[in-house]
């Protein structure tokens, strides 16, 4: 490849968010099977379980007979949560203003962080962005 197209090509890189629109669904894919379906934090750790009282009302309202905290009594957070624009970049959080509140109180409410990324979805995110700056570098 010539320098002239790899710059061109480094150009476009640099001008365009489909290499962040890619990785930051992907993202979205990963984090929100481990929050939403596996009902773990950000270190891997389980959130917590329901008491025995809201069990009962949840499988009452047709959730499963899990005592696994998943966050999804409403579907409200899980439906909300996505890549969403900072003005500068793309990022994963809520579009609704009560969902991101929300987070925050969870997170307080289980003492831990849920919504940042684990060690090993940051190993994600380097392979995937390294995958799509290959792809758009070699045309």
């Amino acid at each position: 490849m010539s320098l002239k197209t790899l710059i061109k090509r480094m150009n476009v890189l640099q001008k365009t968010n489909k290499m962040e629109r890619a990785v930051a669904t992907s993202m979205l894919a990963i984090t929100n099977e481990r929050i939403f379906d596996k009902g773990k934090d950000a270190s891997n750790s389980s959130l917590g379980n329901y008491s025995l009282g809201y069990l009962k009302q949840r499988v009452k309202d047709n959730y499963p007979n899990s005592r696994k905290v998943i966050l999804q009594s409403t579907r409200q957070m899980v439906n909300d949560f996505s890549v969403i624009s900072t003005g500068q970049t793309l990022g994963l959080g809520f579009k609704n203003q009560f969902n991101a509140d929300k987070s925050g109180w969870v997170e307080e409410t289980y003492d831990t962080k849920i919504f940042e990324h684990t060690p090993q979805e940051l190993k994600s995110l380097s392979s995937l962005m390294e995958k799509e700056v290959k792809k758009i570098l070699n045309g």
